[in-house]
């Protein structure tokens, strides 16, 4: 026995395939992934997925889900499109009332108005396009069916662009508005495409029309409708008045108002809902497939960014590590400063030729070796935070140049650079060596420590020294630890795993594919 289907609220739903309780779910959780969805990095046709994204967002909040959740809510009909085109005057026109502000001023319409027949006003109190719309309780409208005046879809304002394209993806019908001089406008007619392609129920105006170009122009749009598949939309044509205020003639919009009457009443409007609604399972299961395809791309990107992160650490972190193998760290003051202290009667002479390091009287000798040591290490020290800020600099412009060119630079700064600077990298191993290094004889334990410090950065008088007083082995240690701390001061700046911390779970790519999957039974034999 074929399964039974619900189509009370206008939405063609087979209730012993999934119930409406389990389809309103299955939704809500659908809006609540892609609303934290993020498609951040500069994927694979990504641009297009966000569009998507939001679409499917919008059509779901606004049209779907109220759609199940109350069988009483009317056909939303919303009259949009190119500023200028004369929306609030058609609008009024039809009615034969005022309820949409017309004027010279552009754009006009900065709030849409929603036109409901008192008898509809309970089932649209809470409905999503009631909290962008400003509500219009009119007589004269036709129960069953809500007008929309929306925003312009060119408006200079993004705000107002995007409202009108969010009351375009909630509507079960576009009555798209264009003028002879409008109608190959750009973003309208873009937006009219897309439309259509996604299988959306549209009826056509042409506004404002003069005699003397209708049929050269009625010819033209005629044609550029067909080839979006829109040959047999309802057509209108509503003339020229010539310079006036208020309402239009009401034999120029007399079709368009008996059109719309028809359309009026709850089993008609019922209908045009499902009329609506035939493309809507199809397009949306593919929809979530292209959206579960998009988190995969999210991944693939996120992973070649983590791939360039490697890249631009390799070089820098390589030339550290060979530096300090090679003892090249210590070149320029450091050594200049040693040599000047080593020299016969400095204070460091004892220390270069191997003799006994003599305390001297009340310490003298012993605090000056101590002095001079201290300064070798703070000239050692600045030479090695210049090395690592350089590195460090180089590391962060290159990282910033290749998470714009990923769609990631705004991110940046927030998880880039958070690692410790070069001063306290450099302080921290400085620290480390001097709290592990015990005193020896003729030097106290800092100054043992400084004599490590600098023979681990390759002064070759300092590692001479070391080795004669029993501390090669702490040297070496104190080299390979130098070694990783600078290293990890760079890695801290491009940290692993910054990138991929920009791609949506991967889980979520399962949900979408489950969910189309589900809603893949609402869907016609062959329209898959």
């Amino acid at each position: 026995m074929p399964s039974s289907r619900s189509q009370a609220n206008g939405l063609d739903v087979p209730s012993r395939v999934i119930s409406r309780g389990r389809l309103i779910d299955v939704l809500t959780d659908t809006v609540r992934d892609l609303e934290a969805l993020p498609l951040t990095l500069a994927s694979d046709r990504v641009d297009d997925a966000r569009r998507l994204r939001a679409s499917v967002i919008g059509q779901l909040r606004d049209h779907i889900l109220p759609r199940l959740e109350d069988a009483d809510v009317p056909a939303i009909v919303v009259v949009g499109g190119s500023t200028g085109a004369g929306k609030s005057t058609l609008v009024n026109s039809m009615l034969g009332a005022e309820v949409s502000k017309a004027g010279v001023l552009r754009p006009t319409t900065r709030v849409p108005v929603l036109v409901i027949n008192p008898e509809d006003a309970p089932a649209l109190e809470n409905h999503p396009v009631s909290e962008v719309a400003q509500i219009v309780v009119c007589e004269a409208q036709p129960a069953g069916l809500a007008l929309i005046d929306a925003s312009d879809l060119d408006s200079v304002q993004a705000d107002n662009r995007a409202l009108a394209t969010r009351l375009l993806e909630a509507c079960d019908l576009w009555l798209f508005i264009t003028t002879a001089a409008r109608y190959g406008d750009h973003t309208p007619w873009a937006t009219l495409e897309e439309a259509a392609s996604r299988g959306a129920s549209i009826a056509v105006v042409l506004n404002r029309v003069s005699d003397a170009v209708l049929d050269e122009v009625r010819r033209d749009l005629v044609e550029r409708l067909d080839r979006l598949g829109l040959a047999d939309s309802p057509f209108f044509v509503v003339p020229d008045a010539g310079p006036h205020e208020g309402l239009l003639p009401a034999d120029s919009v007399s079709e368009l108002r008996d059109w719309m009457q028809l359309l009026a009443g709850r089993h008609r409007a019922a209908g045009l809902m499902r009329r609506a609604n035939r493309e809507m399972w199809p397009t949306l299961y593919h929809d979530l497939l292209a959206l579960a395809d998009a988190v995969d791309a999210q991944g693939d990107a996120g992973r070649r960014l983590e791939e360039a992160g490697r890249d631009i650490l390799s070089g820098p972190c390589e030339t550290l590590r060979t530096d300090v193998e090679r003892g090249v760290l210590a070149d320029g003051a450091p050594t200049t400063r040693w040599v000047s202290h080593a020299s016969a009667g400095g204070p460091l002479a004892a220390l270069a030729t191997g003799a006994r390091l003599r305390a001297g009287l009340f310490g003298r000798t012993a605090r000056a070796r101590a002095r001079a040591l201290a300064e070798v290490a703070a000239d050692l020290r600045d030479t090695l935070v210049l090395h690592l800020s350089a590195g460090l600099a180089a590391v962060t412009e290159e990282a910033q140049i290749t998470w714009s060119e990923a769609g990631a630079g705004e991110h940046a700064g927030r998880l880039l650079g958070t690692g410790p600077g070069a001063h306290e990298a450099v302080a921290a191993w400085m620290d480390g060596v001097l709290s592990v290094v015990p005193p020896i004889k003729g030097l106290d334990a800092e100054a043992t420590g400084h004599l490590v410090v600098v023979a681990a950065c390759g002064l070759e008088g300092a590692r001479a020294a070391a080795a004669r007083l029993g501390l090669a082995e702490t040297v070496d240690d104190a080299r390979t630890r130098l070694a990783d701390a600078l290293t990890a001061a760079l890695e801290a700046a491009l940290p692993e795993g910054a990138g991929l911390s920009l791609v949506p779970d991967p889980d979520l790519a399962a949900a979408l594919r489950l969910r189309a999957g589900e809603l893949s039974m609402l869907v016609r034999p062959g329209d898959l």
